[in-house]
């Protein structure tokens, strides 16, 4: 429910700390509220990259105190939103602070010079204003649509209009004559429903939902079901396949709407929370090295997890749970609770991988998912590794240069028994280690040489190996619709 300050409807409200992690979980808040509250894909990405810049030069400038910001989400008029960063730091203008000659279409990265031409792009009605102790950074979210976007996946032409005659009014609808173009549709139109009709002219629309269960996309859609047979089999065929609701034709308009209304309201995300445990952003390894945390491992919201597994952090996992959400976290509980239960044996590493292998081989946990995980070490300045599906380290030498290690064994579960290899490299000449889930890259890299596209976002000249850490994450971000895998990343120096 809504609270009233001044002439403004307050939707959604919260404390942060103004800490490096907090970074992270603004944009995952943001994500999630604002396409909740319609607004549409193109804003909410530029409101994710202006409040990345605007918090990154608040962080920066405020490091070394406690301090704390809200985030507030307010409604002024049936037609728009205004976003608000409110602090109490000392007044930091930085509007009038940056007089950077960065331009948007440079194609350079400029760090902290990028703020006001980046936000002016977005939002010229962007504002700072400092009154009674506290600063306020503000502006407008007006691209809205209140009608969420339903695909309608039908071969009848006739079915088709009719249906999205029922729908025009509430929704938008995409229209699809095909599975392949509901599946393109899916990829690409940022939908809430997707409305299928089961029997086709050339077979079904079975093939398309077992390619979405495959995928990422499935926590992001209602799914409802229209079909000519009400038998036994097709419905149970049906729910199998994890439809939220389906609807025996002839269907009648005010039938439609309850289910559609009825499926969506999973998607409430206006109360939307925080509540999973979250990890150190960073933790001190041996020989005088830190691990620096970032991303779905530091917010604890997704299946990748990040496991310190003896009392000295000597020792490390990272593990990736196919698919994303709270689906992953769950099955990401299982494996961390079989690892934390063999590493009380006291038993080698190496051991402790060839049983969870087998436990996962044998079904015996994680019957739906699959698991790719890491084991790290460094000892006598050598990184050691046990890789099982997981991509290999990446180093960032002391000239410069990246280099992604070779050593990586088969997926867990592929076979009954499987000894993996413990893999080792040097330091000497290692500035920067990375560790990172597949999301990390192909959030960002996808169809492209990942070093070549890494290097790019390296960044120069910082003072300490926590400034290059904090850059390296921030230079990484993507867009928040392009955001269709859990990311994270280590980066120990």
């Amino acid at each position: 429910m809504s609270t009233t300050k001044g002439n403004m409807d307050i939707l959604f409200e919260r404390r942060f700390e103004l800490l490096w992690p907090t970074l992270s979980e603004i944009r995952l808040v943001l994500k999630h509220v604002l396409r909740a509250l319609n607004v549409k894909k193109d804003e909410v990405d530029a409101a994710g990259l202006v409040a990345t810049e605007y918090l990154t030069n608040l962080i920066r400038h405020n490091e070394g105190s406690e301090q704390h910001i809200f985030l507030r989400i307010s409604q002024a008029h049936n037609d728009g939103y205004t976003l608000t960063f409110i602090d109490e730091l000392t007044p930091y203008n930085l509007f009038k602070k940056n007089n950077s000659q960065w331009k948007l279409g440079s194609g350079n990265l400029v760090e902290g010079g990028m703020g006001v031409e980046l936000i002016r792009h977005y939002f010229k009605e962007a504002e700072y204003v400092s009154d009674k102790g506290k600063n306020y950074f503000t502006f407008p979210l007006e691209h809205i649509d209140k009608r969420p976007t339903v695909i309608y996946v039908d071969d009848d032409v006739t079915q088709l209009a009719l249906m999205s005659a029922y729908l025009k009014d509430h929704f938008q609808v995409v229209p699809c004559e095909s599975i392949e173009a509901g599946w393109q549709a899916i990829l690409t139109a940022d939908a809430r429903i997707l409305l299928l009709d089961h029997k086709l002219k050339n077979g079904t629309c079975e093939p398309l939902l077992e390619k979405l269960n495959q995928s990422n996309l499935k926590s992001q859609l209602s799914v409802v079901m229209l079909t000519g047979d009400d038998s036994e089999e097709v419905i149970s065929k049906i729910n199998r396949l994890g439809v939220d609701d389906y609807l025996i034709k002839p269907v009648k308009k005010n039938k439609l709407l309850q289910s559609i209304e009825r499926v969506t309201h999973r998607f409430a995300y206006l109360s939307y929370q925080t509540t999973f445990e979250s990890t150190p952003s960073k933790i001190h390894l041996q020989n005088d090295k830190s691990a620096h945390l970032f991303g779905s491992i530091s917010l604890g919201n997704g299946g990748d997890f990040f496991m310190p597994i003896n009392d000295e952090c000597s020792a490390f996992v990272l593990g990736d749970m196919m698919g994303h959400g709270l689906q992953a976290l769950k099955e990401s509980f299982a494996i961390k609770g079989f690892i934390s239960g063999f590493l009380a044996t006291g038993l080698p590493y190496q051991n402790m991988l060839a049983a969870l292998n087998n436990a996962l081989y044998k079904q015996q946990l994680c019957k739906s998912s699959l698991v790719t995980l890491v084991i790290c070490f460094i000892e006598d300045n050598k990184l050691f590794w046990l890789n099982a599906g997981h991509p290999p380290p990446v180093v960032i030498l002391n000239n410069g240069k990246v280099r992604q290690l070779t050593g990586t064994g088969p997926l867990l579960g592929l076979s009954k028994e499987h000894n993996y290899t413990l893999y080792e490299a040097g330091l000497d000449d290692v500035e920067h280690i990375l560790l990172y889930t597949d999301g990390w890259t192909e959030n960002r890299f996808t169809d492209k040489d990942e070093i070549g596209e890494l290097t790019k976002i390296i960044p120069q000249d910082c003072k300490t190996s926590e400034e290059f850490a904090h850059c390296l994450w921030k230079n990484s971000q993507v867009t928040l619709s392009k955001e269709i895998d859990d990311a994270s990343l280590i980066i120990i120096n």
